[in-house]
């Protein structure tokens, strides 16, 4: 009996380290020599190991990115399923027998939109008639350019207002800043001129003068994204029809008003809402929920001499660039007084901010969201905790809450504008896409008015959704969402679960469906949101509650969100994993380094994991630096310390598997953050579970513009996930050794 012990000693052992063995040969990541720089800030000795990493223009460098990619395709690829999966999201998604986005419909009840059609892989540009019988197609960004072989794609369209132009903003390779060309409705010929730099997806857009003579935009005067200086000192400029295209109107920002005191990390935009507009509203914009603004005649700008007046501060808590002017009266959602938002309005003749016109207030626990102003009535969306929608009308003084179709997780308004009675209404879920109504107000009803044909999604019919309240470590209630097959999920913490989070901006993580998601959730996994702080679920006390100072709440929201899924048996610590993207990089990458031992997998997507050195990245940071602090100052110095994934990482702790992707055209957040975050990982000396980097040098901030490649990302990340949290068809292949 003891011999057959000591074989068994001896067997286990051998297996121990034939184990140890194995995963130390397989996760071998290519190597790179880290340069450390140790600093005293306020005080804090920081050591920085991979200081090196942050020059992209070195070779080594370069080459290191490219290396990391292979290396994780390497892997990636031998995910059995993987493939089946991506096939199978891209033919979910692609149900429908066509696609369509940034659609307008004109005063003249012409539509222009962008269209994909099954099969196609892009979006083009077409015309049709209200009643859908007279479809033209505009422009084709294929043809454009082709000479240099780069791959441009759509990113926003602006007919003017008489529907005898229209603007498009054409990129490519995920980069942001574009280039415009205007294409002439009737003719379908483009008019000889391209208007370089500017950012319209981002940057309120393009805004056609009353009289169509022509629009204004924000142009960057330094669109290298490599340049200290970049989106630095941008100005709004007016571009007339016909006039020479280098020639640079500058209207609105510090080169033509430094009377004004606009930084050179704001945003001096315009926005000219309807063609009844009497004025331009110039907003200094950034990441902060409350804008300044000033406003001047139209008569003023098209003579290039605008006079702009103040129309309010900061300190009036008005929120960004939402009003809606109508006739003399300016509507506004105001934060002043009211943590969840009201509806307020001014008269232009007597501007006064202090005491303006209250025209509605939400409940208690319903936050609001937008509105739209029609003829004769005012229309409020609110949303209750982020994941409840509802409807209200506001007509002569009176409120009325709209019963809508169905139940929704997202309201979303369209309108005509102020002169006509038209109103559309969007609903949509985490399990229901989303449905568009025409609203007739004086019949109270709503008529089906989508814009595609609905498709069909039987394997989604066991699907159910849980809204439950978590409660996070200082007794605050965080709401938490949460998808799964009611039909194969057991209580018993073997399901692959995934927690996405966010956390930024006031942003709300609102109800959307995602057939993508869905799928995966179909194939066995749990998806869930937790509505963190620093998103807007509950209004602008929740945003500050994740904000500078007190950015720690939103890690340890999610890991109390994170806590209860196991507690109540979706998941297990062997099956967790956590998704941030963006933003939400900080959290997901700090929930990682302070409770390593809660999560199976960490997914971060372009993230932010490396927040102290934001302000030396190519743009100084922009004005970010309202949203998480500056190193310039000693407490909010300390807090991004606090918040810096990156320089939480310790050696000997057995860290999650973990997988980064970044966009090597990245013009918000530099793809350094997370290489540094990746080789610091890496080279810990406790490497047990794969730290896989993807970097593409075709892609940006959202993603590569070829189509495939969102459903190959997503495949990469469903299937990473369920690799590692043990499901039992998704293991890697036995890897061929050829001689």
């Amino acid at each position: 009996m003891k011999k057959i012990m000591c074989l068994l000693i001896v067997l286990i052992t051998l297996l121990s380290c034939k184990q140890k063995s194995e995963i130390a040969l397989n996760y071998n990541p290519p190597y790179i020599e880290g340069a450390t720089v140790t600093e005293t800030i306020f005080g804090k000795l920081i050591s920085d190991p991979y200081r090196n990493i942050e020059n992209t223009q070195d070779s080594t460098i370069t080459n290191w990115y490219k290396d990391q990619t292979q290396y994780t395709q390497s892997y990636l690829e031998r995910i059995n399923g993987r493939d089946s999966l991506i096939k199978a999201t891209y033919e979910i998604d692609n149900r429908k027998s066509y696609n369509i986005k940034r659609h307008f419909l004109s005063d003249q009840d012409n539509r222009f939109y962008l269209k994909k059609n099954l099969g196609e892989s892009y979006y083009k540009l077409y015309q049709n008639t209200v009643s859908w019988d007279n479809e033209d197609l505009l422009f084709d960004p294929k043809i454009f350019k082709v000479d240099l072989g780069n791959d441009y794609t759509i990113n926003y369209i602006k007919p003017s207002w008489d529907d005898n132009y229209i603007v498009i903003s054409l990129s490519y390779s995920g980069k942001e800043i574009s280039e415009l060309i205007i294409i002439d409705v009737k003719t379908k010929e483009r008019l000889p001129v391209i208007l370089n730099n500017a950012w319209p997806n981002s940057f309120l857009g393009i805004n056609w003068l009353p009289d169509n003579s022509g629009f204004t935009y924000l142009h960057f005067t330094n669109s290298d994204s490599t340049k200290a200086d970049f989106k630095s000192n941008s100005q709004s400029v007016l571009y007339q029809l016909g006039q020479n295209p280098e020639t640079l109107n500058y209207i609105f920002g510090n080169t033509t008003h430094p009377n004004l005191n606009i930084l050179p990390k704001e945003y001096p935009t315009t926005k000219i809402k309807y063609a009844s507009d009497k004025y331009v509203i110039g907003y200094i914009a950034g990441v902060n929920n409350f804008w300044r603004a000033y406003f001047t005649d139209l008569e003023q700008l098209k003579n290039g001499k605008p006079d702009w007046k103040a129309l309010y501060s900061e300190e009036d808590k008005v929120k960004t660039s939402r009003g809606i002017l109508k006739g003399n009266e300016y509507i506004f959602i105001t934060g002043k007084d009211a943590e969840n938002y009201t509806l307020a309005s001014v008269d232009m003749s007597n501007i006064d901010f202090q005491n303006p016109k209250i025209l509605f207030q939400p409940k208690e626990d319903e936050v609001i969201n937008t509105f739209r102003v029609t003829k004769n009535a005012i229309y409020v969306t609110t949303t209750k905790f982020g994941i409840e929608g509802f409807l209200y009308e506001i007509k002569n003084n009176d409120i009325k809450s709209i019963e809508l179709p169905k139940k929704a997780g997202r309201v979303s308004l369209s309108s005509k504008s102020v002169s006509y009675e038209d109103l559309w209404v969007s609903i949509s879920g985490w399990t229901t896409s989303n449905e568009r109504y025409k609203y007739d107000s004086e019949n109270n009803r709503f008529k089906e008015d989508n814009l595609s044909i609905g498709a069909k999604y039987p394997e989604f019919k066991d699907l159910v959704v849980e809204q439950v309240m978590v409660k996070s470590h200082d007794g605050e209630d965080v709401p938490l969402s949460i998808i799964y097959d009611k039909k194969k999920t057991r209580m018993d913490g073997n399901s692959s679960t995934m927690i996405e989070v966010y956390g930024a901006y006031g942003d709300a993580m609102s109800p959307y469906f995602s057939p993508l998601v869905l799928d995966w959730v179909a194939k066995g996994g749990i998806f869930c949101t937790a509505h963190i702080r620093g998103g807007g679920e509950k209004g602008e006390a929740w945003r500050k509650g994740g904000f500078k100072t007190t950015k720690q709440n939103s890690w340890k929201d999610l890991i109390a969100c994170s806590e209860y899924m196991i507690d109540k048996k979706f998941a297990s610590k062997e099956n967790l994993a956590i998704y941030g993207s963006s933003a939400g990089g900080i959290v997901v990458g700090r929930a990682m380094t302070e409770r390593p031992d809660l999560f199976a997998v960490v997914i971060s997507e372009v993230g932010v994991l490396n927040p102290t050195r934001m302000e030396t990245q190519p743009g100084g940071g922009g004005s970010n630096i309202k949203e998480f602090g500056t190193m310039k100052d000693s407490t909010e110095a300390m807090a991004l310390i606090e918040m810096d994934p990156y320089l939480h990482i310790k050696d000997s702790i057995d860290y999650p598997a973990v997988y980064l992707t970044v966009g090597m055209n990245d013009p918000r957040v530099v793809p350094w953050e997370s290489g540094k975050f990746a080789a610091r990982l890496q080279n810990t000396n406790l490497l047990k579970k794969p730290v896989l980097l993807y970097a593409d040098f075709d892609a940006g901030h959202e993603g590569n513009s070829s189509e495939m490649k969102v459903y190959e990302e997503w495949g990469n990340v469903f299937s990473f996930v369920f690799w590692q949290t043990g499901h039992p068809n998704y293991q890697l292949k036995e890897e061929i050794i050829e001689d």
